[in-house]
């Protein structure tokens, strides 16, 4: 996905001059400066460019730069996986670093895990303070006893904690008899409408409850911006995590397969947006091919003095080789890990654009359904998903329009005692007076069990009106009816196997003429 999100809205200056060229100066220009000293003088390549008037030298430089800017700009994609650790994560240091962030991972589920549960009580405890005071109180208790309870292994504590870890407060009963110097309590009326001061122990309940809601979403943040949504698959390298955790955010939220669907939806964001990605994408760009460069002048100067090892004829000389070679490793690292900021920034992006254009693109495929809850869309986009992937040799594919359900039947019977059993039977008889008399036997069939609040749903054919307060139930008027077409009656309640006759009349429509 990262190869086709490189590059998106045909804005390629920008990119190209701050994302790639501005490094390569920069890195040509740091390497005359500090690698070249150490290489001697007979150097074939520093023969052959001092030879060289000035205007044949502004020529090769600018050569040699345009062609390292396009070696780097067409090795981008290749650049950013081997910083996220695709080629090297088989390794033993690819499955070290895996193993640690498994770990990292693993501790974070845990923790997350422990707070739920802890908030889920704490949550309870909140609606009615005065009842579970003493709860609270051994909330409190337990909370000093422990230490920080979420704390997982290789976790550090949280400064949060320490901030609301005060001495243990009174409880509600000692509050009054023990006031705080600075504090005054002013008397409050008996028939005052003020509510009561609060206690020492609930203001610090009020104060830990909503750090810890903080610190619960904070902590649910981070693990969704900084790992993938499955344990087996993260990557070696921060970078790769976070750049996976973007890559997998449709498909969490809405089972949108990212590769399959990114490119196509490409094509209808709007052009401010797809520069506004490309912008994001460029500072990443610039901070990845700085930080590679920055290791390539280190690399550059460590050959050099092993090669030429004449320059270091002293202790000096051999201090600041290996000070500049530490430097710019350093520096390489440095712009590693602000790329890593920067990434997020891009990937909130991009997640951005299926957040706002989804729907259009449903629509740009085909696809007129609306659906009203978050399953129904996912479900449909998994489908779609599916089928943009695999064509129909995987299953059915997904309709272009919902399908409307099947039609209902009349008649139609129900109750609200969910296990009686009732039967219907229906029969007409029809009247010299151009009327039809419609005959339902409603039987209850379970013989212990009564079925109440009993309804029949009916339907008359289009030719013919309902007589108004024709409806009877066993020669009584019926509860009420409801319609129009159809109608509902209702007959109430129905012993254990025992039945009841629902007559009533329909008039022809000719017949009103």
């Amino acid at each position: 996905m990262t190869q086709i999100i490189s590059s998106i809205s045909g804005y390629f200056s920008k990119p190209l001059i701050l994302g790639t060229f501005l490094p390569v100066v920069v890195f040509m220009l740091l390497t005359a400066i500090f690698a070249v000293p150490f290489l001697p003088l007979e150097f074939p390549a520093l023969v052959r460019y001092q030879a060289l008037d000035n205007e044949w030298k502004t020529v090769a430089t600018s050569f040699i730069a345009i062609v390292i800017t396009g070696l780097i700009y067409n090795l981008n994609i290749p650049i950013l996986r081997l910083y996220e650790g695709y080629p090297w994560r088989s390794s033993w240091l690819g499955t070290f670093l895996i193993r640690r962030h498994q770990s990292r991972f693993d501790d974070a589920q845990n923790r997350i895990s422990t707070m739920k549960a802890c908030r889920h009580l704490m949550e309870t405890a909140d609606e009615d303070f005065a009842a579970n005071e003493n709860w609270i109180t051994e909330f409190f208790e337990y909370w000093k006893a422990l230490g920080s309870p979420f704390k997982g292994p290789g976790g550090s504590d949280y400064k949060w904690l320490k901030e609301i870890w005060t001495d243990r407060p009174a409880p509600a009963g000692q509050a009054a008899a023990q006031p705080a110097p600075a504090q005054e309590v002013a008397p409050v009326a008996a028939n005052s409408s003020k509510e009561p001061p609060k206690s020492d122990l609930q203001l610090e309940w009020e104060k830990i409850y909503k750090n810890f809601n903080t610190e619960y979403g904070a902590q649910v943040r981070d693990i969704q911006r900084n790992y993938p949504v499955e344990r087996n698959l993260i990557l070696p390298t921060r970078l790769g995590n976070v750049i996976r955790s973007f890559e997998y955010y449709p498909g969490r939220e809405y089972r949108i397969d990212s590769v399959v669907m990114w490119p196509r939806l490409v094509g209808i964001i709007p052009k401010d947006y797809a520069v506004a990605i490309d912008d994001a994408k460029t500072i990443v760009d610039f901070m990845l091919n700085a930080s590679l460069l920055s290791l390539i002048v280190a690399t550059l100067i460590l050959l050099a003095g092993l090669a030429y090892p004449v320059p270091l004829n002293s202790w000096s000389s051999t201090f600041s080789w290996l000070g500049n070679v530490a430097v710019f490793a350093l520096i390489s690292y440095f712009f590693y890990r602000l790329s890593i900021d920067r990434v997020s920034a891009w990937g909130s992006m991009v997640n951005g654009a299926f957040d706002l254009y989804r729907f259009d693109l449903l629509k740009k495929l085909g696809y007129q359904q609306e659906p009203d809850t978050r399953e129904k869309e996912r479900a449909l986009w998994y489908r779609v998903s599916r089928q943009t992937l695999y064509g129909d040799l995987d299953r059915v594919p997904p309709d272009y329009v919902d399908k409307p359900g099947p039609e209902p039947s009349y008649p139609a019977v129900s109750s609200t005692t969910a296990k009686a059993t009732l039967e219907l039977t229906k029969g007409v008889k029809v009247s010299g007076d151009d009327s039809v008399i419609f005959y339902l036997r409603i039987s209850n069939t379970d013989e212990e069990m009564e079925a109440a609040d009993v309804t029949v749903t009916d339907k008359l054919p289009d030719d013919l009106y309902y007589l108004w307060e024709s409806a009877r139930v066993d020669s009584a008027p019926a509860e009420s009816v409801s319609g129009p077409n159809p109608y509902v009656f209702k007959i109430g309640s129905i012993a254990g196997n025992q039945e009841v006759v629902l007559t009533y009349k329909g008039i022809r429509r000719n017949a009103m003429n």
